[in-house]
């Protein structure tokens, strides 16, 4: 009777390897150039393999054992590097007949997102219940999707009282001195929010209160470069970790501002200067800070704003760090993160590898999942980009894609 017991047990016991060694994912991207992105060197040929989602092998000059199952890429003459990461983005805004039609075109535009080379987003505002769900959809891979980290929206009231979509929930939420901080973080974190997005008509104090108390709960604090009436130094030293949208920096050499941007235009238009003594001190300050600039480079650029440029340069001329984000979705056929790359090349004295830095280790950073993703590492997400031809020569070759690679899951063009 023990003898019986013993060969079941041993029985079931190599059934379990057996299953446990079937449902291994395996996949090698053969004979690429690899631009690893932990330091600027020029691509060196290898292979990499990647079980279960994660880069489990780097090799450059001995052969790599590749498994029977795997799925092997020839990418002879190609370039594999970090997936792209757009540290920008509103998936769920704008106007829609109903939820199944916004469902519909957050699906599509994740979608295309994915398609064009981007495996992870940060949505800095939007409809978090409509977040949540993508973000899980996202992860079960029952959408074409990139990886989604989200924030809530904090604005003061006197933001809200322009507004006619008062949508209020736990990611959206009017803020005061009234507030009980604790309580309206932990409600966005409870909603999924990696970080809270401060965005407008709050005073210096209630910033510094906020940043606290999102970092006391793990959580990021991203905002507006200039809150109203905080202005950008107000901002870093409140605590704020990712500033948004170059352009807002003219702010600092305000003497005051009030909490509406439209008063504030009213008195400073037109006396705005792009290279002023407060600007350094600030980017002297954010870099002691390690606060990074998100500055939809971009966006700015096209809306008529050169200060975006001038600024952007500047913050990176002085070590701030500088990551890569759109804020500008649009109808084209890849997404903008790859002119906001040539923005950075062709306006603000980037080389091609500091741009590509700005969407894969930077960007990540602003999430704070630079030790999961953003480079091509053994044990890391295997979120990997594999070109025609070398982003190192040419920034705009980000756009020459053949295939993507989200958590080891292949996306051919």
């Amino acid at each position: 009777m023990t003898r019986s017991i013993i060969l079941a047990l041993m029985a079931l016991l190599c059934l379990n390897v057996k299953a446990e060694k079937e449902e291994k994912r395996a996949v090698c991207v053969k004979n690429a150039f690899i631009i690893d992105m932990l330091s600027n060197q020029p691509a060196q040929k290898g292979s990499v393999l990647i079980v279960n989602g994660k880069i489990h092998k780097i090799s450059y000059k001995e052969g790599i054992k590749i498994p029977k199952s795997a799925e092997v890429i020839e990418a002879e003459g190609k370039y594999l590097m970090p997936g792209l990461i757009d540290a920008h983005v509103h998936v769920t805004t704008g106007k829609h007949e109903s939820e199944e039609a916004l469902r519909m075109y957050s699906e599509d535009l994740l979608k295309k997102m994915l398609r064009g080379g981007i495996t992870s987003v940060r949505d800095v505002g939007g409809k978090g219940y409509m977040l949540k769900k993508l973000k899980a959809k996202s992860a079960k891979f029952e959408i074409e999707a990139p990886k989604i980290y989200y924030s809530a929206f904090f604005a003061g009231p006197s933001y809200y009282e322009q507004r006619k979509d008062k949508d209020f929930d736990a990611c959206t939420q009017a803020v005061d001195e009234t507030t009980n901080v604790q309580e309206a973080m932990a409600k966005a974190k409870n909603a999924g929010a990696s970080g809270v997005k401060l965005y407008a008509a709050i005073n210096p104090d209630l910033l510094r209160e906020l940043a606290q108390e999102a970092k006391k709960q793990g959580m990021g604090v991203w905002g507006h470069a200039t809150v109203m009436s905080a202005k950008p130094m107000d901002a870093v030293n409140a605590g704020m970790e990712v500033m948004s949208h170059a352009e807002m920096l003219k702010w600092e050499q305000c003497p005051d501002l009030s909490m509406s941007m439209f008063d504030n235009y009213g008195k400073y238009y037109g006396k705005f200067k792009f290279d002023f003594p407060e600007l350094d001190r600030l980017f002297e300050k954010m870099k002691e800070k390690n606060v990074i600039l998100d500055a939809t480079c971009y966006h700015g650029t096209v809306n008529g704003l050169k200060e975006a440029a001038i600024f952007t340069k500047k913050a990176h001329k002085m070590g701030v760090k500088v990551a890569a984000g759109t804020d500008y979705l649009g109808d084209q056929p890849l997404p903008y993160i790859h002119d906001e790359l040539e923005t950075f090349v062709k306006h603000c004295d980037f080389t091609p590898y500091e741009a590509l830095r700005s969407a894969t280790v930077i960007a990540a950073e602003t999430f704070k999942k630079q030790n999961e993703i953003g480079t091509i590492e053994k044990g890391k997400i295997a979120d990997l980009l594999l070109l025609n031809s070398n982003p190192l020569e040419n920034i705009s070759n980000t756009k020459d894609i053949h295939t993507v690679i989200k958590e080891g899951v292949i996306y051919k063009k």
